[in-house]
């Protein structure tokens, strides 16, 4: 009799794990899914299984150069290119593109950047993946140099791609101006939110080498990411407002969550992360939050020269972390009321008026005040789920539940 049950709980299962196949209407689960009917329809990817790689080194450093020939680099070494290419938009530092040379057309623009990522996938590793961030260009007519960046890196370079992220930088991003006729259909032109990474991989869809046989090896193994994070960081969506140029004294940086998350998303601690259009140096930045080595390029040496100025600012804010022996106590001040915008203002009344939530305000404070690799959303195996999971100074680990009045969500 109790053999029975236990049939047909099998049977049960052995049909929701049943595999899926490819239809005319597509498939809505992805568990054990057969798609070679669909990849039929198209010509087999070149793959070139090869495990061979570089010497496994670090570099940290910003090289003042061209990145089209980045002999300090060695073939075949690094994990991760993720970088944001200049605009072809009149900013300031493209005068310094090619060592002198400013492209004068877009089509000399898009050989510069052929020219460079041809250099960088010659440093990939074999299944080391190149994330480009960039952002489409002009309205009459749109150009889209996402488009443009594909066909480089998959028709003219043979990389496989990806995907294509979107990165969504808030509604407040586009300001409260409207651009050609307003409330007219006669020509309406739509307003930027969004930038896009592109991302493709080198020979094959994986690493090299597994993660167990690294391990063995004495290569870069441990990965850095929450499973929550994981998930998150897995969607074709991410997002986060965009960087201010005048905090880091670049006309066009992007902010370090982006590095952040590719550099969690694709590689293991350890690993080496190039950037060769390094400007501001966020790739440095968010490699050394991540426990992994750095390497860059830019061709104007006071960029260069204030890109390691605030890498080195980084790396001795991360040393005094670690040598700490007492928390730095956190003291917030609170003012009293005050008229909307004034320095007297109410913290929740100026939160409620800017319509930011309790959420967005607590990550704030905890960047404020010197917490470091900061979670959102994290499941434990218990069946609880907290805000944030964060680090002090000391390297102790913080749970926060952002809960209560002025939140959506209540205790417990």
């Amino acid at each position: 009799m109790d053999d029975e049950p236990r049939d047909d709980n099998q049977k049960r299962r052995a049909a929701a794990r049943r595999a899926t196949t490819t239809s005319s209407f597509g498939v809505s689960r992805r568990e054990s899914h057969d798609a070679s009917p669909f990849y039929d329809r198209f010509t087999p990817p070149r793959l070139d299984l090869s495990v061979e790689m570089g010497e496994h080194r670090a570099v940290n450093e910003i090289f003042c150069g061209d990145a089209s020939n980045m002999t300090e680099i060695d073939d075949n070494s690094v994990a991760l290119v993720v970088t944001s290419p200049p605009y072809f938009a009149g900013k300031e530092y493209e005068t310094a593109l090619g060592s002198g040379h400013v492209p004068a057309t877009y089509a000399s623009y898009l050989d510069m950047l052929e020219a460079v990522f041809a250099e960088s996938v010659r440093k990939l590793e074999p299944g080391g993946r190149i994330a480009v961030n960039v952002a489409n260009l002009g309205r009459k007519p749109y150009r889209s140099l996402s488009s443009d960046v594909i066909w480089i890196l998959q028709d003219r370079l043979g990389l496989l791609l990806r995907g294509e992220l979107i990165w969504y930088k808030s509604r407040g991003a586009a300001g409260s101006c409207a651009w050609g006729s307003f409330q007219r259909p006669g020509n309406p032109v739509l307003r930027d939110l969004t930038e896009r990474i592109v991302v493709a991989s080198k020979g094959r869809f994986d690493r090299a080498i597994p993660a167990t046989q690294r391990a063995k090896l004495g290569l870069p193994s441990e990965a850095s990411s929450f499973r929550d994070e994981f998930m998150e960081a897995t969607t074709d969506v991410w997002e986060f407002p965009p960087e201010m140029a005048t905090r880091v004294g670049h006309p066009a940086p992007f902010p370090v969550d982006l590095p952040l998350g590719l550099i969690n998303l694709y590689t293991y601690r350890g690993d080496l992360v190039l950037d060769p259009f390094m400007g501001s140096g966020t790739t440095a930045i968010a490699a050394l939050r991540t426990e992994r080595h750095y390497a860059g390029y830019d061709t104007d040496p006071e960029y260069v020269m204030a890109a390691r100025r605030r890498v080195d600012g980084e790396r001795a804010r991360l040393d005094d972390l670690d040598d700490d022996d007492d928390l730095v106590p956190l003291r917030v001040t609170v003012a009293s009321r005050g008229a909307p915008g004034a320095a007297g203002e109410d913290f929740q009344a100026r939160a409620v008026r800017e319509g930011r939530a309790a959420r967005d305000i607590a990550r704030q404070a905890l960047d404020l005040y010197g917490f470091t690799e900061i979670h959102e959303n994290v499941k434990f195996p218990e069946g609880v789920e907290v805000n944030f999971v964060a680090l002090d100074q000391k390297g102790g680990e913080w749970h926060f539940d952002v809960s209560g009045g002025f939140t959506s969500s209540r205790p417990g």
